[in-house]
Parts: structure tokens; sequence; C-alpha cells
């Protein structure tokens, strides 16, 4: 046997609003017309001067003012200035390209070139004379300033550069071998030196009081801290915070949190849920259904 279910089907219709008391829903009615009835006719105003004013003004503005300017500015200046432009710059352009640039570039082309017909041989000479003079100064002054530089540049390697560099090397090697090779050598004796008989025993007998400084001071001196910490502050601080919690925290608790928890439980929240169900609601349903008995909604 199957048990009744405790809770209501959420498909079950939902009970409708209970109307409201004359003396509460004519007050709310008139307030609805007074406000809404105005705003509405604003609106609409608002919507037709859109519609007959603001938006033909473009077009208006277009047609009857910016399109004539156009044309009146295109037949008084423009058409005007391209005709200037064209008869009396462009027409005396060509003219003079096809009757006297043109002619007169043929002319001197056809006389360049007869030019060249009979003067073939001065051209011819002219070269031959040319690659003469270039060959004679190749031969007999090119040539014989390289052999002189090649001469010039091996005497004086031969003669000058190697014999300074084999010097300059024998000096290097002298000064390394008898100069910075024994002071180095010295040099590293004497750091050895310092460092087995100064620095050595010297760290030695800083780290020895160190030691001695450690051992016998700081560490006795930590261990009585972490016992004084352990044995004395611990404690303490456990004993401060068991007195707190027994005793200020507890006293909040149950005379300030306690209190304002039952003040909301059983005062402030029916009361805010009974004004909810039996004043703002209803309220809010009969502005509704005055607004949709209007065509406002």
């Amino acid at each position: 046997m199957t048990r009744p279910s405790l809770r209501k089907s959420s498909s079950a219709p939902s009970p409708s609003p209970e109307p409201l008391p004359d003396w509460l829903a004519w007050p709310v009615r008139v307030v609805a017309v007074a406000v809404v009835v105005p705003v509405k006719l604003v609106w609409e105003l608002l919507v037709a001067f859109r519609r007959y004013v603001l938006e033909p003004i473009p077009r208006l503005l277009f047609r009857y003012v910016i399109r004539p300017i156009g044309i009146a500015i295109d037949y008084v200046i423009l058409r005007p200035l391209g005709w200037l432009l064209r008869n009396l710059i462009w027409v005396p352009l060509v003219w003079f390209a096809e009757h006297v640039l043109w002619p007169a570039l043929k002319a001197l082309w056809a006389g360049t070139v007869w030019l060249a017909r009979h003067t073939k041989q001065f051209w011819i000479l002219l070269g031959k004379g040319i690659a003469f003079v270039l060959y004679a100064l190749w031969r007999y002054l090119l040539v014989p300033l390289g052999v002189a530089i090649r001469w010039t540049v091996v005497a004086l390697y031969r003669y000058v550069l190697r014999p300074i560099g084999i010097a300059v090397a024998w000096l290097v090697e002298t000064g390394y071998r008898y100069g910075v090779r024994p002071l180095g050598l010295a040099i590293a004796w004497l750091a050895v030196a310092v460092w087995r008989y100064v620095l050595r025993p010297v760290g030695l007998a800083v780290a020895f009081v160190v030691g001695v400084f450690v051992h016998y001071g700081l560490r006795p001196a930590g261990l009585l801290i972490a016992w004084f910490w352990r044995h004395v502050v611990v404690p303490v601080g456990h004993a401060i915070a068991w007195a707190w919690n027994h005793s200020v925290v507890l006293l909040w608790r149950y005379l300030v949190v306690a209190p304002v928890r039952w003040t909301w439980q059983s005062v402030v929240a029916p009361t805010g849920r009974w004004v909810r169900d039996s004043v703002l609601r209803p309220v809010g349903h009969t502005v509704g259904r005055v607004l949709a008995a209007l065509g406002l909604r």
C-alpha cells in the first residue's frame, strides 16, 4: 500500500492573489493614473517629435540645401575650370608636342645619325689612340711602379721589420726568463710562507676561541632560554588563554550573541515575513493589474 505524498505537486496551479480592499485599491489606482498617464503622454510626444521633426530634417537639408549648392558649384566653378584647363593648357601642350617638339627630336636624331656615318673613321682613330695611350700607360708607368712598390715592401720587411721583430722577441723572452719568472716565484714563495706561518695559525687560534665561546657561552645560554620558554612562558600563555576563553568569551556569547540571535529569529524575521506576505505582495499585484488595465504593461 503506497503512502500518500506529503508534498504538493509542482504542477498544481498557484492560488490567485487576494484582491485589495477598496480603501487601498482606489488610492493606488489614482496614484497610478496621476503618475503613469502623464509620463506616457510625454513619451508619445517625444516619439512623435523624433519621427515628424528630427528625422525629416537631414533629408530636407540634403534635398533643398546641400544638393543645390553642389549643382551650383559644379556649373559655376568646376566645369568652367575644367574647360579652361583643357583649352588653355592641355590642347596647347599637345599641339606643341606634335608640331614642334617631335619634329625637333626627329631632326636631332637624323643629324646625329648622319654625323656618325660621315665621321666613323675619326671615331675609330680616336678609339685606337685612346687604347694605345692606355696600353703605354700600363706598360711603361703602372707596371714599373708596381715592381718598385713590391721591391720596396720586400726590402722594408727583410731589412727593417724582421730585425725589429727578432729584437723585440729576444727582449720579451729575456725579460720573462730573468725578470718576470723570478719575481713570480718570489711572490708565490712569500704568499705560501705568509699563509703557512701567519694566516693559518691566526685562523686556527680564532677558530679555537670561537669554539670555546660557543661551547661554554652561547650553547648554555641557548639551553637556558629554551628551558625558560618551555617551562615558564608556554604554561603562562596557556593559563592566560584559558582564563580569556572562560571569562570574556563566555560573557560575550551569553550576554550579546544569544539575545541578538533570539530577537532576530523570534521578532524581526516573523515580522518581515508578515509584512512581505500581507502588505507588499497584495500591493504589487494590484499595481500590476492597474498597469495592465491601462495598457502600460
